[in-house]
């Protein structure tokens, strides 16, 4: 049995003062200011200049006397409208988000239009992992204004973290088309494609995301995934060094790091050296699962080096947080498993190992642990049940010639009259 290892946009809002103003940097954000009259308009940025008021807005720049416009109305409902804002991204940072999304739903309700506040809610949305509501702000923000900056590269993070990377590519393409120069939108990009294995484009991508920002973190963490998994360690090391050196917060960059070291530990001919390797993957992963609390990957991948190491104890441990965090995870059950027939807990192996193939059928690995549970407890049918799945999946593997041993044996021991009964279709489980 072998043990194995499985971003917020910063945004610009130009706030509109008194007449003592006397010009305004463009923002990014539209804004609403008052007509004496009563009525509003939404603009891009305006300018002061002497007795007129200068207003930039999608369609181009209008020029009012300053008399016409209420600024004093308009600098009181923006600062009103800036503090709900300035609550909502208090809330998210101390992790409130459910708190953040009703501050915005206040807002909407004012004006279901409000472009700005509903990139915000998607944004919460993606925050906490509400990727349905998430898409369905950002499309609407596009619906809204098809040109609203970041809103097509933040809908392609939606689909990256979804897992639909062609439907990511998509939308990153579709903002560089926009924006050539979206450094987000060539990470994106760098992202889905170091997931689907196409490692040069990938390289290509983030490498534009960091020669248009020298300090991106998230690239320098992404390239070294990248060399990761080509075999190139001691780049990934060099590269996820110097994110972690830009930004020690990235607990992705953290949790790559482990995975490099976990492999150089595997890789490791002397014994001094495997330490050492261990040592450091697990103080890597320990660092990653502290800043994202939420990471049954890398609780998973700290349980497999705690067991590489011999803390056979902390090794069930991870896993078992890891499962608690995501059920779903097949090798995490299956390394627990195998641990199980190693303590001879030979029942908790049975069921861990039926965990993991009704996740995974294609898991062989739980298979064979399951036959050597069960002949262990002499149960030899299902032992050869169990062999007999293995050998459904893999007849030509590498411990395929073991495992029909192994099932010759569980026959003969168990007195069966004959083969075991045929391995049932993979949609039937165990």
């Amino acid at each position: 049995m072998s043990v194995r290892h499985v971003r917020s946009l910063p945004y610009i809002y130009c706030l509109i003062a008194a007449v003592i103003l006397a010009a305004s940097s463009s923002p990014a954000h539209a804004y609403k200011v008052y007509l004496k009259g009563g009525s509003t308009m939404e603009v891009r940025s305006h300018r002061v200049e002497g007795g007129k008021v200068y207003l930039k807005m999608k369609s181009g720049e209008l020029a009012f006397d300053r008399e016409q416009l209420d600024l004093e109305k308009t600098d009181a409902d923006f600062k009103a409208y800036q503090g709900v804002l300035d609550r909502a991204e208090a809330l998210t940072n101390l992790g409130d988000i459910a708190g953040a999304v009703n501050l915005y739903g206040q807002l909407l309700a004012q004006d279901a239009e409000d472009v700005r506040v509903r990139f915000l809610l998607g944004a919460a949305h993606t925050a906490s992992k509400k990727y349905d509501e998430a898409e369905y702000e950002f499309r609407r923000v596009l619906e809204l204004d098809p040109a609203w900056p970041g809103a097509r590269t933040r809908l392609g993070d939606v689909y990256y973290r979804q897992g639909n990377y062609n439907d990511a590519i998509d939308q990153y393409l579709k903002a560089l088309d926009d924006e050539p120069n979206d450094k987000a939108a060539h990470l994106g990009l760098g992202m889905c494609y170091a997931k689907q294995d196409m490692y040069e484009g990938a390289r290509t991508e983030l490498f534009k995301a960091i020669e248009l920002y020298p300090e991106y973190a998230e690239a320098y963490s992404m390239l070294g995934y990248v060399y990761y998994k080509k075999s190139e360690f001691e780049s990934a090391i060099t590269s996820l060094k110097k994110s972690i050196a830009m930004d020690g917060s990235l607990a992705d960059a953290h949790y790559y790091l482990g995975l490099v070291y976990g492999v150089l530990g595997v890789e490791a001919s002397d014994s001094s050296k495997r330490r050492d390797y261990f040592d450091k993957s697990i103080e890597s992963f320990r660092t990653a699962v502290q800043i994202r609390r939420d990471f049954p990957e890398a609780h998973a991948d700290l349980g497999v080096a705690f067991y590489q190491r011999g803390s056979v104890a902390r090794a069930v441990e991870e896993f078992k947080i890891a499962l608690e965090q995501k059920p779903d995870m097949a090798l995490a059950h299956n390394n627990l498993a195998g641990i199980y027939l190693r303590q001879s807990f030979y029942e908790e192996a049975v069921s861990e190992a039926k965990k993991a193939v009704a996740i995974d059928p294609h898991l062989i690995e739980s298979y064979f642990i399951m036959g050597n549970a069960y002949a262990n407890m002499r149960k030899y049918a299902e032992a050869a049940r169990a062999y007999d799945r293995f050998l459904y999946y893999s007849p030509d593997g590498d411990l395929s010639d073991e495992v029909r041993l192994r099932l010759e044996r569980v026959v003969k021991e168990g007195s069966l009259k004959g083969p075991a009964d045929p391995a049932p279709s993979p949609a039937q489980g165990e």
